[in-house]
């Protein structure tokens, strides 16, 4: 069997990008977000453009690793449709390995996502019922697994990694679905526990946490900690982001740039964090010290995804390592805290 640097688990779909601007956002009480929209049932709503793209968390982390170097391959779901025809395009095109993408009968995921100026709201659309047809197999040989959301029956997926952590050494991040959320981090100790890297943003957090008021996100992410991870990260948007080590908390603004489309921006925020984190070879002694690779990893995750989220999509802006290289050094008053 072949050996990864990475490989990622989850969905794959074509992303399908409608453009409104007679919708505005309002506040509300009733949403973690604080926000919701709502429109008069039966109106007929004008679209200003359609645009197609590739997505889905598996295969944009993948694309993004791909671009740092890193031998990637993805565990996913595709039928045999023109979608998922796009779909394995994509994935030979930037040299992702797909011998162990499975063939989904009843078609390719796809979503819908609703552009209102710089925010969005995504309609996703699962045709997998089972997702124990993930599950690694038992002599899958990769430094890293990256897990994305999956959907229903997928305890075997989860046993398997916890299985190959403990057996083989291999190091986790994991980016929970909604599913995943829904049944709360005390559901998830045995993967916790073997976990190198939980991501999170602050809305998810408080959900997984099961808190009925918001606390701080630095309270936030020591409680995380305590569930058994080495690093918790919980995304901002266009605040930045926050991170715990369980000794340390990190903390590092957005840049301040406008989006065009977030789509994307937690999957490559976490492609720059974790593809850091990774680290290769040819990295110096100093990429050694924690505390200094987190700084960086942070920093190249803010650099990744502002590079993504201006641009439509959630793989076009994706940067290769000279490209991140190249943007921090446009940046150099760009900071992490830590506390």
């Amino acid at each position: 069997m072949k050996k990864y640097d990475v490989v990622t688990i989850g969905d794959s779909s074509e992303d399908i990008f409608i453009g409104l601007n007679n919708l505005k956002s309002e506040k509300s009480f009733n949403f973690a977000s604080g926000k919701s929209i709502s429109f008069e049932l039966g109106e007929k709503i004008p679209i200003n453009n359609v645009q197609y793209e590739i997505g889905g968390t598996a295969c944009n982390t993948a694309v993004g690793f791909g671009r740092f170097n890193f031998k990637t391959a993805t565990i996913s779901a595709i039928g045999n449709d023109s979608p998922g025809e796009k779909i394995r395009l994509k994935l030979s095109q930037e040299s992702i390995d797909s011998s162990m993408v499975v063939n989904s009968k009843s078609g390719s995921h796809f979503s819908l996502i609703f552009n209102l100026g710089e925010e969005r709201t995504i309609f996703v659309y699962r045709t997998l019922d089972d997702y124990s047809i993930l599950t690694p197999k038992k002599g899958l040989k990769t430094k890293w697994i990256y897990l994305g959301p999956i959907g229903q029956n997928s305890e075997a997926v989860f046993n398997r990694l916890v299985e190959l952590a403990a057996e083989k050494s291999l190091k986790i991040a994991w980016n929970p679905g909604s599913l995943q959320i829904e049944k709360g981090v005390g559901r998830f100790k045995p993967l916790l526990t073997n976990l190198e890297i939980l991501i999170l943003n602050k809305e998810e957090a408080q959900k997984f946490l099961m808190m009925p008021v918001k606390n701080s996100v630095a309270d936030m992410a020591r409680q995380l900690c305590h569930y058994g991870p080495k690093i918790v990260v919980i995304t901002l948007g266009k605040e930045g982001a926050c991170v715990c080590d369980g000794v340390r908390g990190y903390r590092i603004n957005a840049l301040d740039k406008k989006r065009i489309d977030a789509t994307g921006a937690g999957d490559s925020f976490a492609v720059g964090f974790v593809g850091k984190m990774m680290g290769n070879s040819k990295e110096s002694k100093e990429d050694n010290d924690d505390m200094e690779k987190i700084k960086d990893a942070l920093k190249w995750g803010i650099i990744n995804s502002t590079s993504v989220v201006n641009k439509i999509g959630a793989q076009a802006g994706l940067l290769t390592k000279a490209e991140v290289d190249e943007e921090l050094s446009k940046h150099p008053r760009l900071y992490v805290e830590i506390y």
